[in-house]
């Protein structure tokens, strides 16, 4: 049996696999003329980085099979561990059939993982890792044979791509951060987020009157006259304000 390997080449199932069939592995995007002069008997995607496509699907339909460390149709696409921290969705991994959506195809198998607040980004995606390569693992005879179920997705899920992902990271301080912990991303509640602006803005005061003391000290007449001027606009601000509490709302035409 001849096996196409696409990705990874540090994972346990590259050795697996070698002592029960002939196996090619590759990172690089390849196309269906490549793919051919091999004339594999099953397709393998695990951390592929390019998409496989639609001409390649058409000529290996049902024998491409993908390893997606997510319990979909929760977080398909990329970064699955991060954004199942964030969102609080499902954890787990999925074993499915590749169609022409992005991890859209017919489940062959998953299960879920146990992810700790105090797991890392990086641990979570070990364990995850090393569930789903157990996983094929334990299936491989009904796989090899390709006697195995599918089962479709359900509509509803989730999906995120590489660009958005990662702009939404670098707003949150946490791209390429792995050492951050699963716990410190998880969605907080109103009154959560609520007191740590309280806290923050306690600790802002602090710097403010800090400001205003060395601005006292280094020239105190020159910040005398730019508080006459601040104490000014607040008042005109506090006016306006009481302008826009008394407004009914009506506009003069």
């Amino acid at each position: 049996m001849n096996i196409l390997f696409l990705g990874y080449d540090d994972c346990s199932l590259i050795q697996f696999l070698s002592r029960d069939v002939s196996i090619y592995q590759t990172m690089d995007k390849i196309n269906l003329s490549e793919i051919n002069e091999f004339n594999p008997d099953m397709i393998i995607s695990y951390g592929y980085k390019h998409i496989i496509k639609k001409d390649v699907i058409d000529e290996y339909r049902d024998k491409i099979i993908n390893l997606h460390i997510s319990y979909l149709p929760w977080n398909k696409g990329m970064y699955p561990n991060v954004w199942s921290a964030i969102d609080q969705t499902p954890v787990g991994v999925t074993i499915h059939l590749i169609d022409e959506g992005i991890d859209t195809g017919d489940i062959i198998y998953q299960e879920h993982v146990q992810i700790d607040d105090e797991d890392t980004l990086l641990s979570s995606y070990d364990k995850l890792r090393k569930s789903i390569e157990n996983l094929f693992m334990k299936n491989w005879k009904e796989i090899k044979s390709f006697n195995f179920k599918r089962t479709k997705q359900l509509p509803d899920g989730t999906f995120h791509l590489k660009k958005t992902s990662e702009t939404y990271f670098r707003y949150l301080g946490i791209l390429n951060n792995w050492e951050i912990k699963v716990g410190e991303l998880k969605k907080r509640s109103d009154e959560d987020i609520i007191n740590e602006v309280q806290k923050i803005r306690t600790k802002n005061n602090t710097h403010w009157m800090d400001v205003v003391k060395l601005a006292f000290r280094l020239s105190p007449d020159e910040a005398r006259d730019i508080f006459k001027k601040i104490k000014y606009c607040d008042f005109k601000i506090n006016e306006l304000l009481k302008e826009l509490a008394e407004n009914d709302g009506s506009k003069v035409v």
